[in-house]
């Protein structure tokens, strides 16, 4: 019987001692001197500075490729030839109708020739009939000839003078015409020409052909992507910002880098620019930052993850992120009952929060209890 009470009695201290220690909960923390460093977290990739994608400027399909990827290109460089019946067809007429205006538009050719012969047939019927209206005029005033006769050489003189007017003026209205036919034939040559180029699809910058996405054979149709060019050797990262965090970002700030491709190796960079519209589907900005060294990557488009350094101090008080109530107040131990105590914070990272006003080294902040 004793045993029996003096078990019952164990058990009940026991049970005493666990409840008088999940009441206390954890213990006060006092906060501590120590670096802290904010940062905001960016993902992304490696990208070539300057990258830009290439696109078909017309229809067809590749008859040539004289570059492949990760070949060092040059300004105005052909990478593929497109190739177009129907266009090959136009460009032939074109050239079939610039010779032939060019030929009726120069002074030997057979309409202007035939025309200036008119026009000389036209001169000499014209200067005889003048010669002709002076004589009969002289012979109208000695009687020699009746009036009929001389109205007859006026007439004649008239008719003559206005066909060499009407055959000049045809002669130099058909000379306009051809040279209009010339000039419209040459702007149909010089479209066609440019539309020929659009056929020949060449690099717009001195750098690297990153990608090719066409081969020989391959249809190609107009705004389809054909390559991504970007500059040789020189790599920048293109990083997206949460919203959130975008107003805290400033150009210039350091950049710490991991990624997967070569391990845990760091990286460091710096943010060089950031775009002021935001991307809808994520709610994102993009930055762009630039490695404080010329590293020699093999690759691109990598992914990457980053943190972008906002702050950093050496000797900052911080207490743990969660004694903080709210948005800035704490528990503070002290005779009797705890107090609440309103502080201001400076830097924050996922573990604690530097405190700048409220606290001191030898106060002890009560941590909430786990639920």
């Amino acid at each position: 019987m004793k045993r029996k009470i003096l078990a019952s009695f164990l058990a009940c201290v026991i049970m005493a001692v666990l409840v008088m220690v999940s009441c206390s909960g954890p213990k006060p923390v006092k906060p501590e001197r120590k670096a802290i460093t904010e940062a905001v977290y960016a993902s992304g990739y490696i990208v070539p500075k300057d990258e830009y994608k290439l696109y078909a400027l017309s229809d067809g399909y590749i008859i040539a490729k004289y570059k492949h990827d990760g070949d060092s290109i040059k300004k105005g460089e052909a990478i593929f030839k497109v190739q177009n019946d129907a266009f090959s067809a136009r460009l032939s007429a074109a050239s079939t109708t610039y010779d032939l205006a060019k030929r009726n538009s120069n002074e030997s050719s057979p309409i202007l020739m035939d025309l200036k012969n008119k026009v000389r047939s036209a001169e000499a019927k014209n200067r005889n009939d003048s010669i002709n209206l002076v004589r009969y005029k002289n012979m109208f005033a000695a009687n020699a000839v009746t009036k009929t006769q001389y109205d007859q050489a006026e007439l004649s003189y008239e008719v003559s003078t206005n066909d060499l007017k009407s055959t000049r003026e045809q002669y130099q209205k058909t000379l306009d015409q051809l040279q209009v036919d010339l000039k419209n034939a040459q702007s149909a040559m010089t479209s066609s020409g440019s539309d020929l180029a659009n056929y020949t699809i060449t690099s717009m910058m001195d750098g690297e052909l990153y990608a090719t996405s066409k081969e020989l054979g391959e249809a190609v149709r107009k705004n389809d992507q054909v390559a991504i060019i970007g500059d040789k050797g020189h790599k920048l990262l293109q990083l997206s910002v949460d919203q959130q965090d975008i107003e805290k970002v400033k150009t210039g700030l350091p950049v710490i880098v991991k990624m997967d491709i070569t391990g845990g190796k760091v990286y460091k960079a710096k943010v060089s620019k950031i775009y002021p519209e935001m991307n809808q589907s994520d709610q994102s900005f993009k930055v762009e930052a630039e490695f404080d060294e010329n590293y020699d990557f093999n690759f691109t488009h990598a992914s990457v993850e980053a943190n972008i350094i906002i702050g950093h101090k050496d000797n900052a008080l911080l207490i743990p992120v969660a004694a903080v109530r709210g948005e800035d107040e704490v528990e503070v131990k002290a005779l009797g009952s705890n107090k609440k105590v309103k502080i201001k914070k400076g830097m924050e990272t996922l573990e604690y929060v530097e405190v700048l006003e409220g606290l001191s080294e030898t106060d002890e902040v009560v941590l909430p209890q786990q639920k």
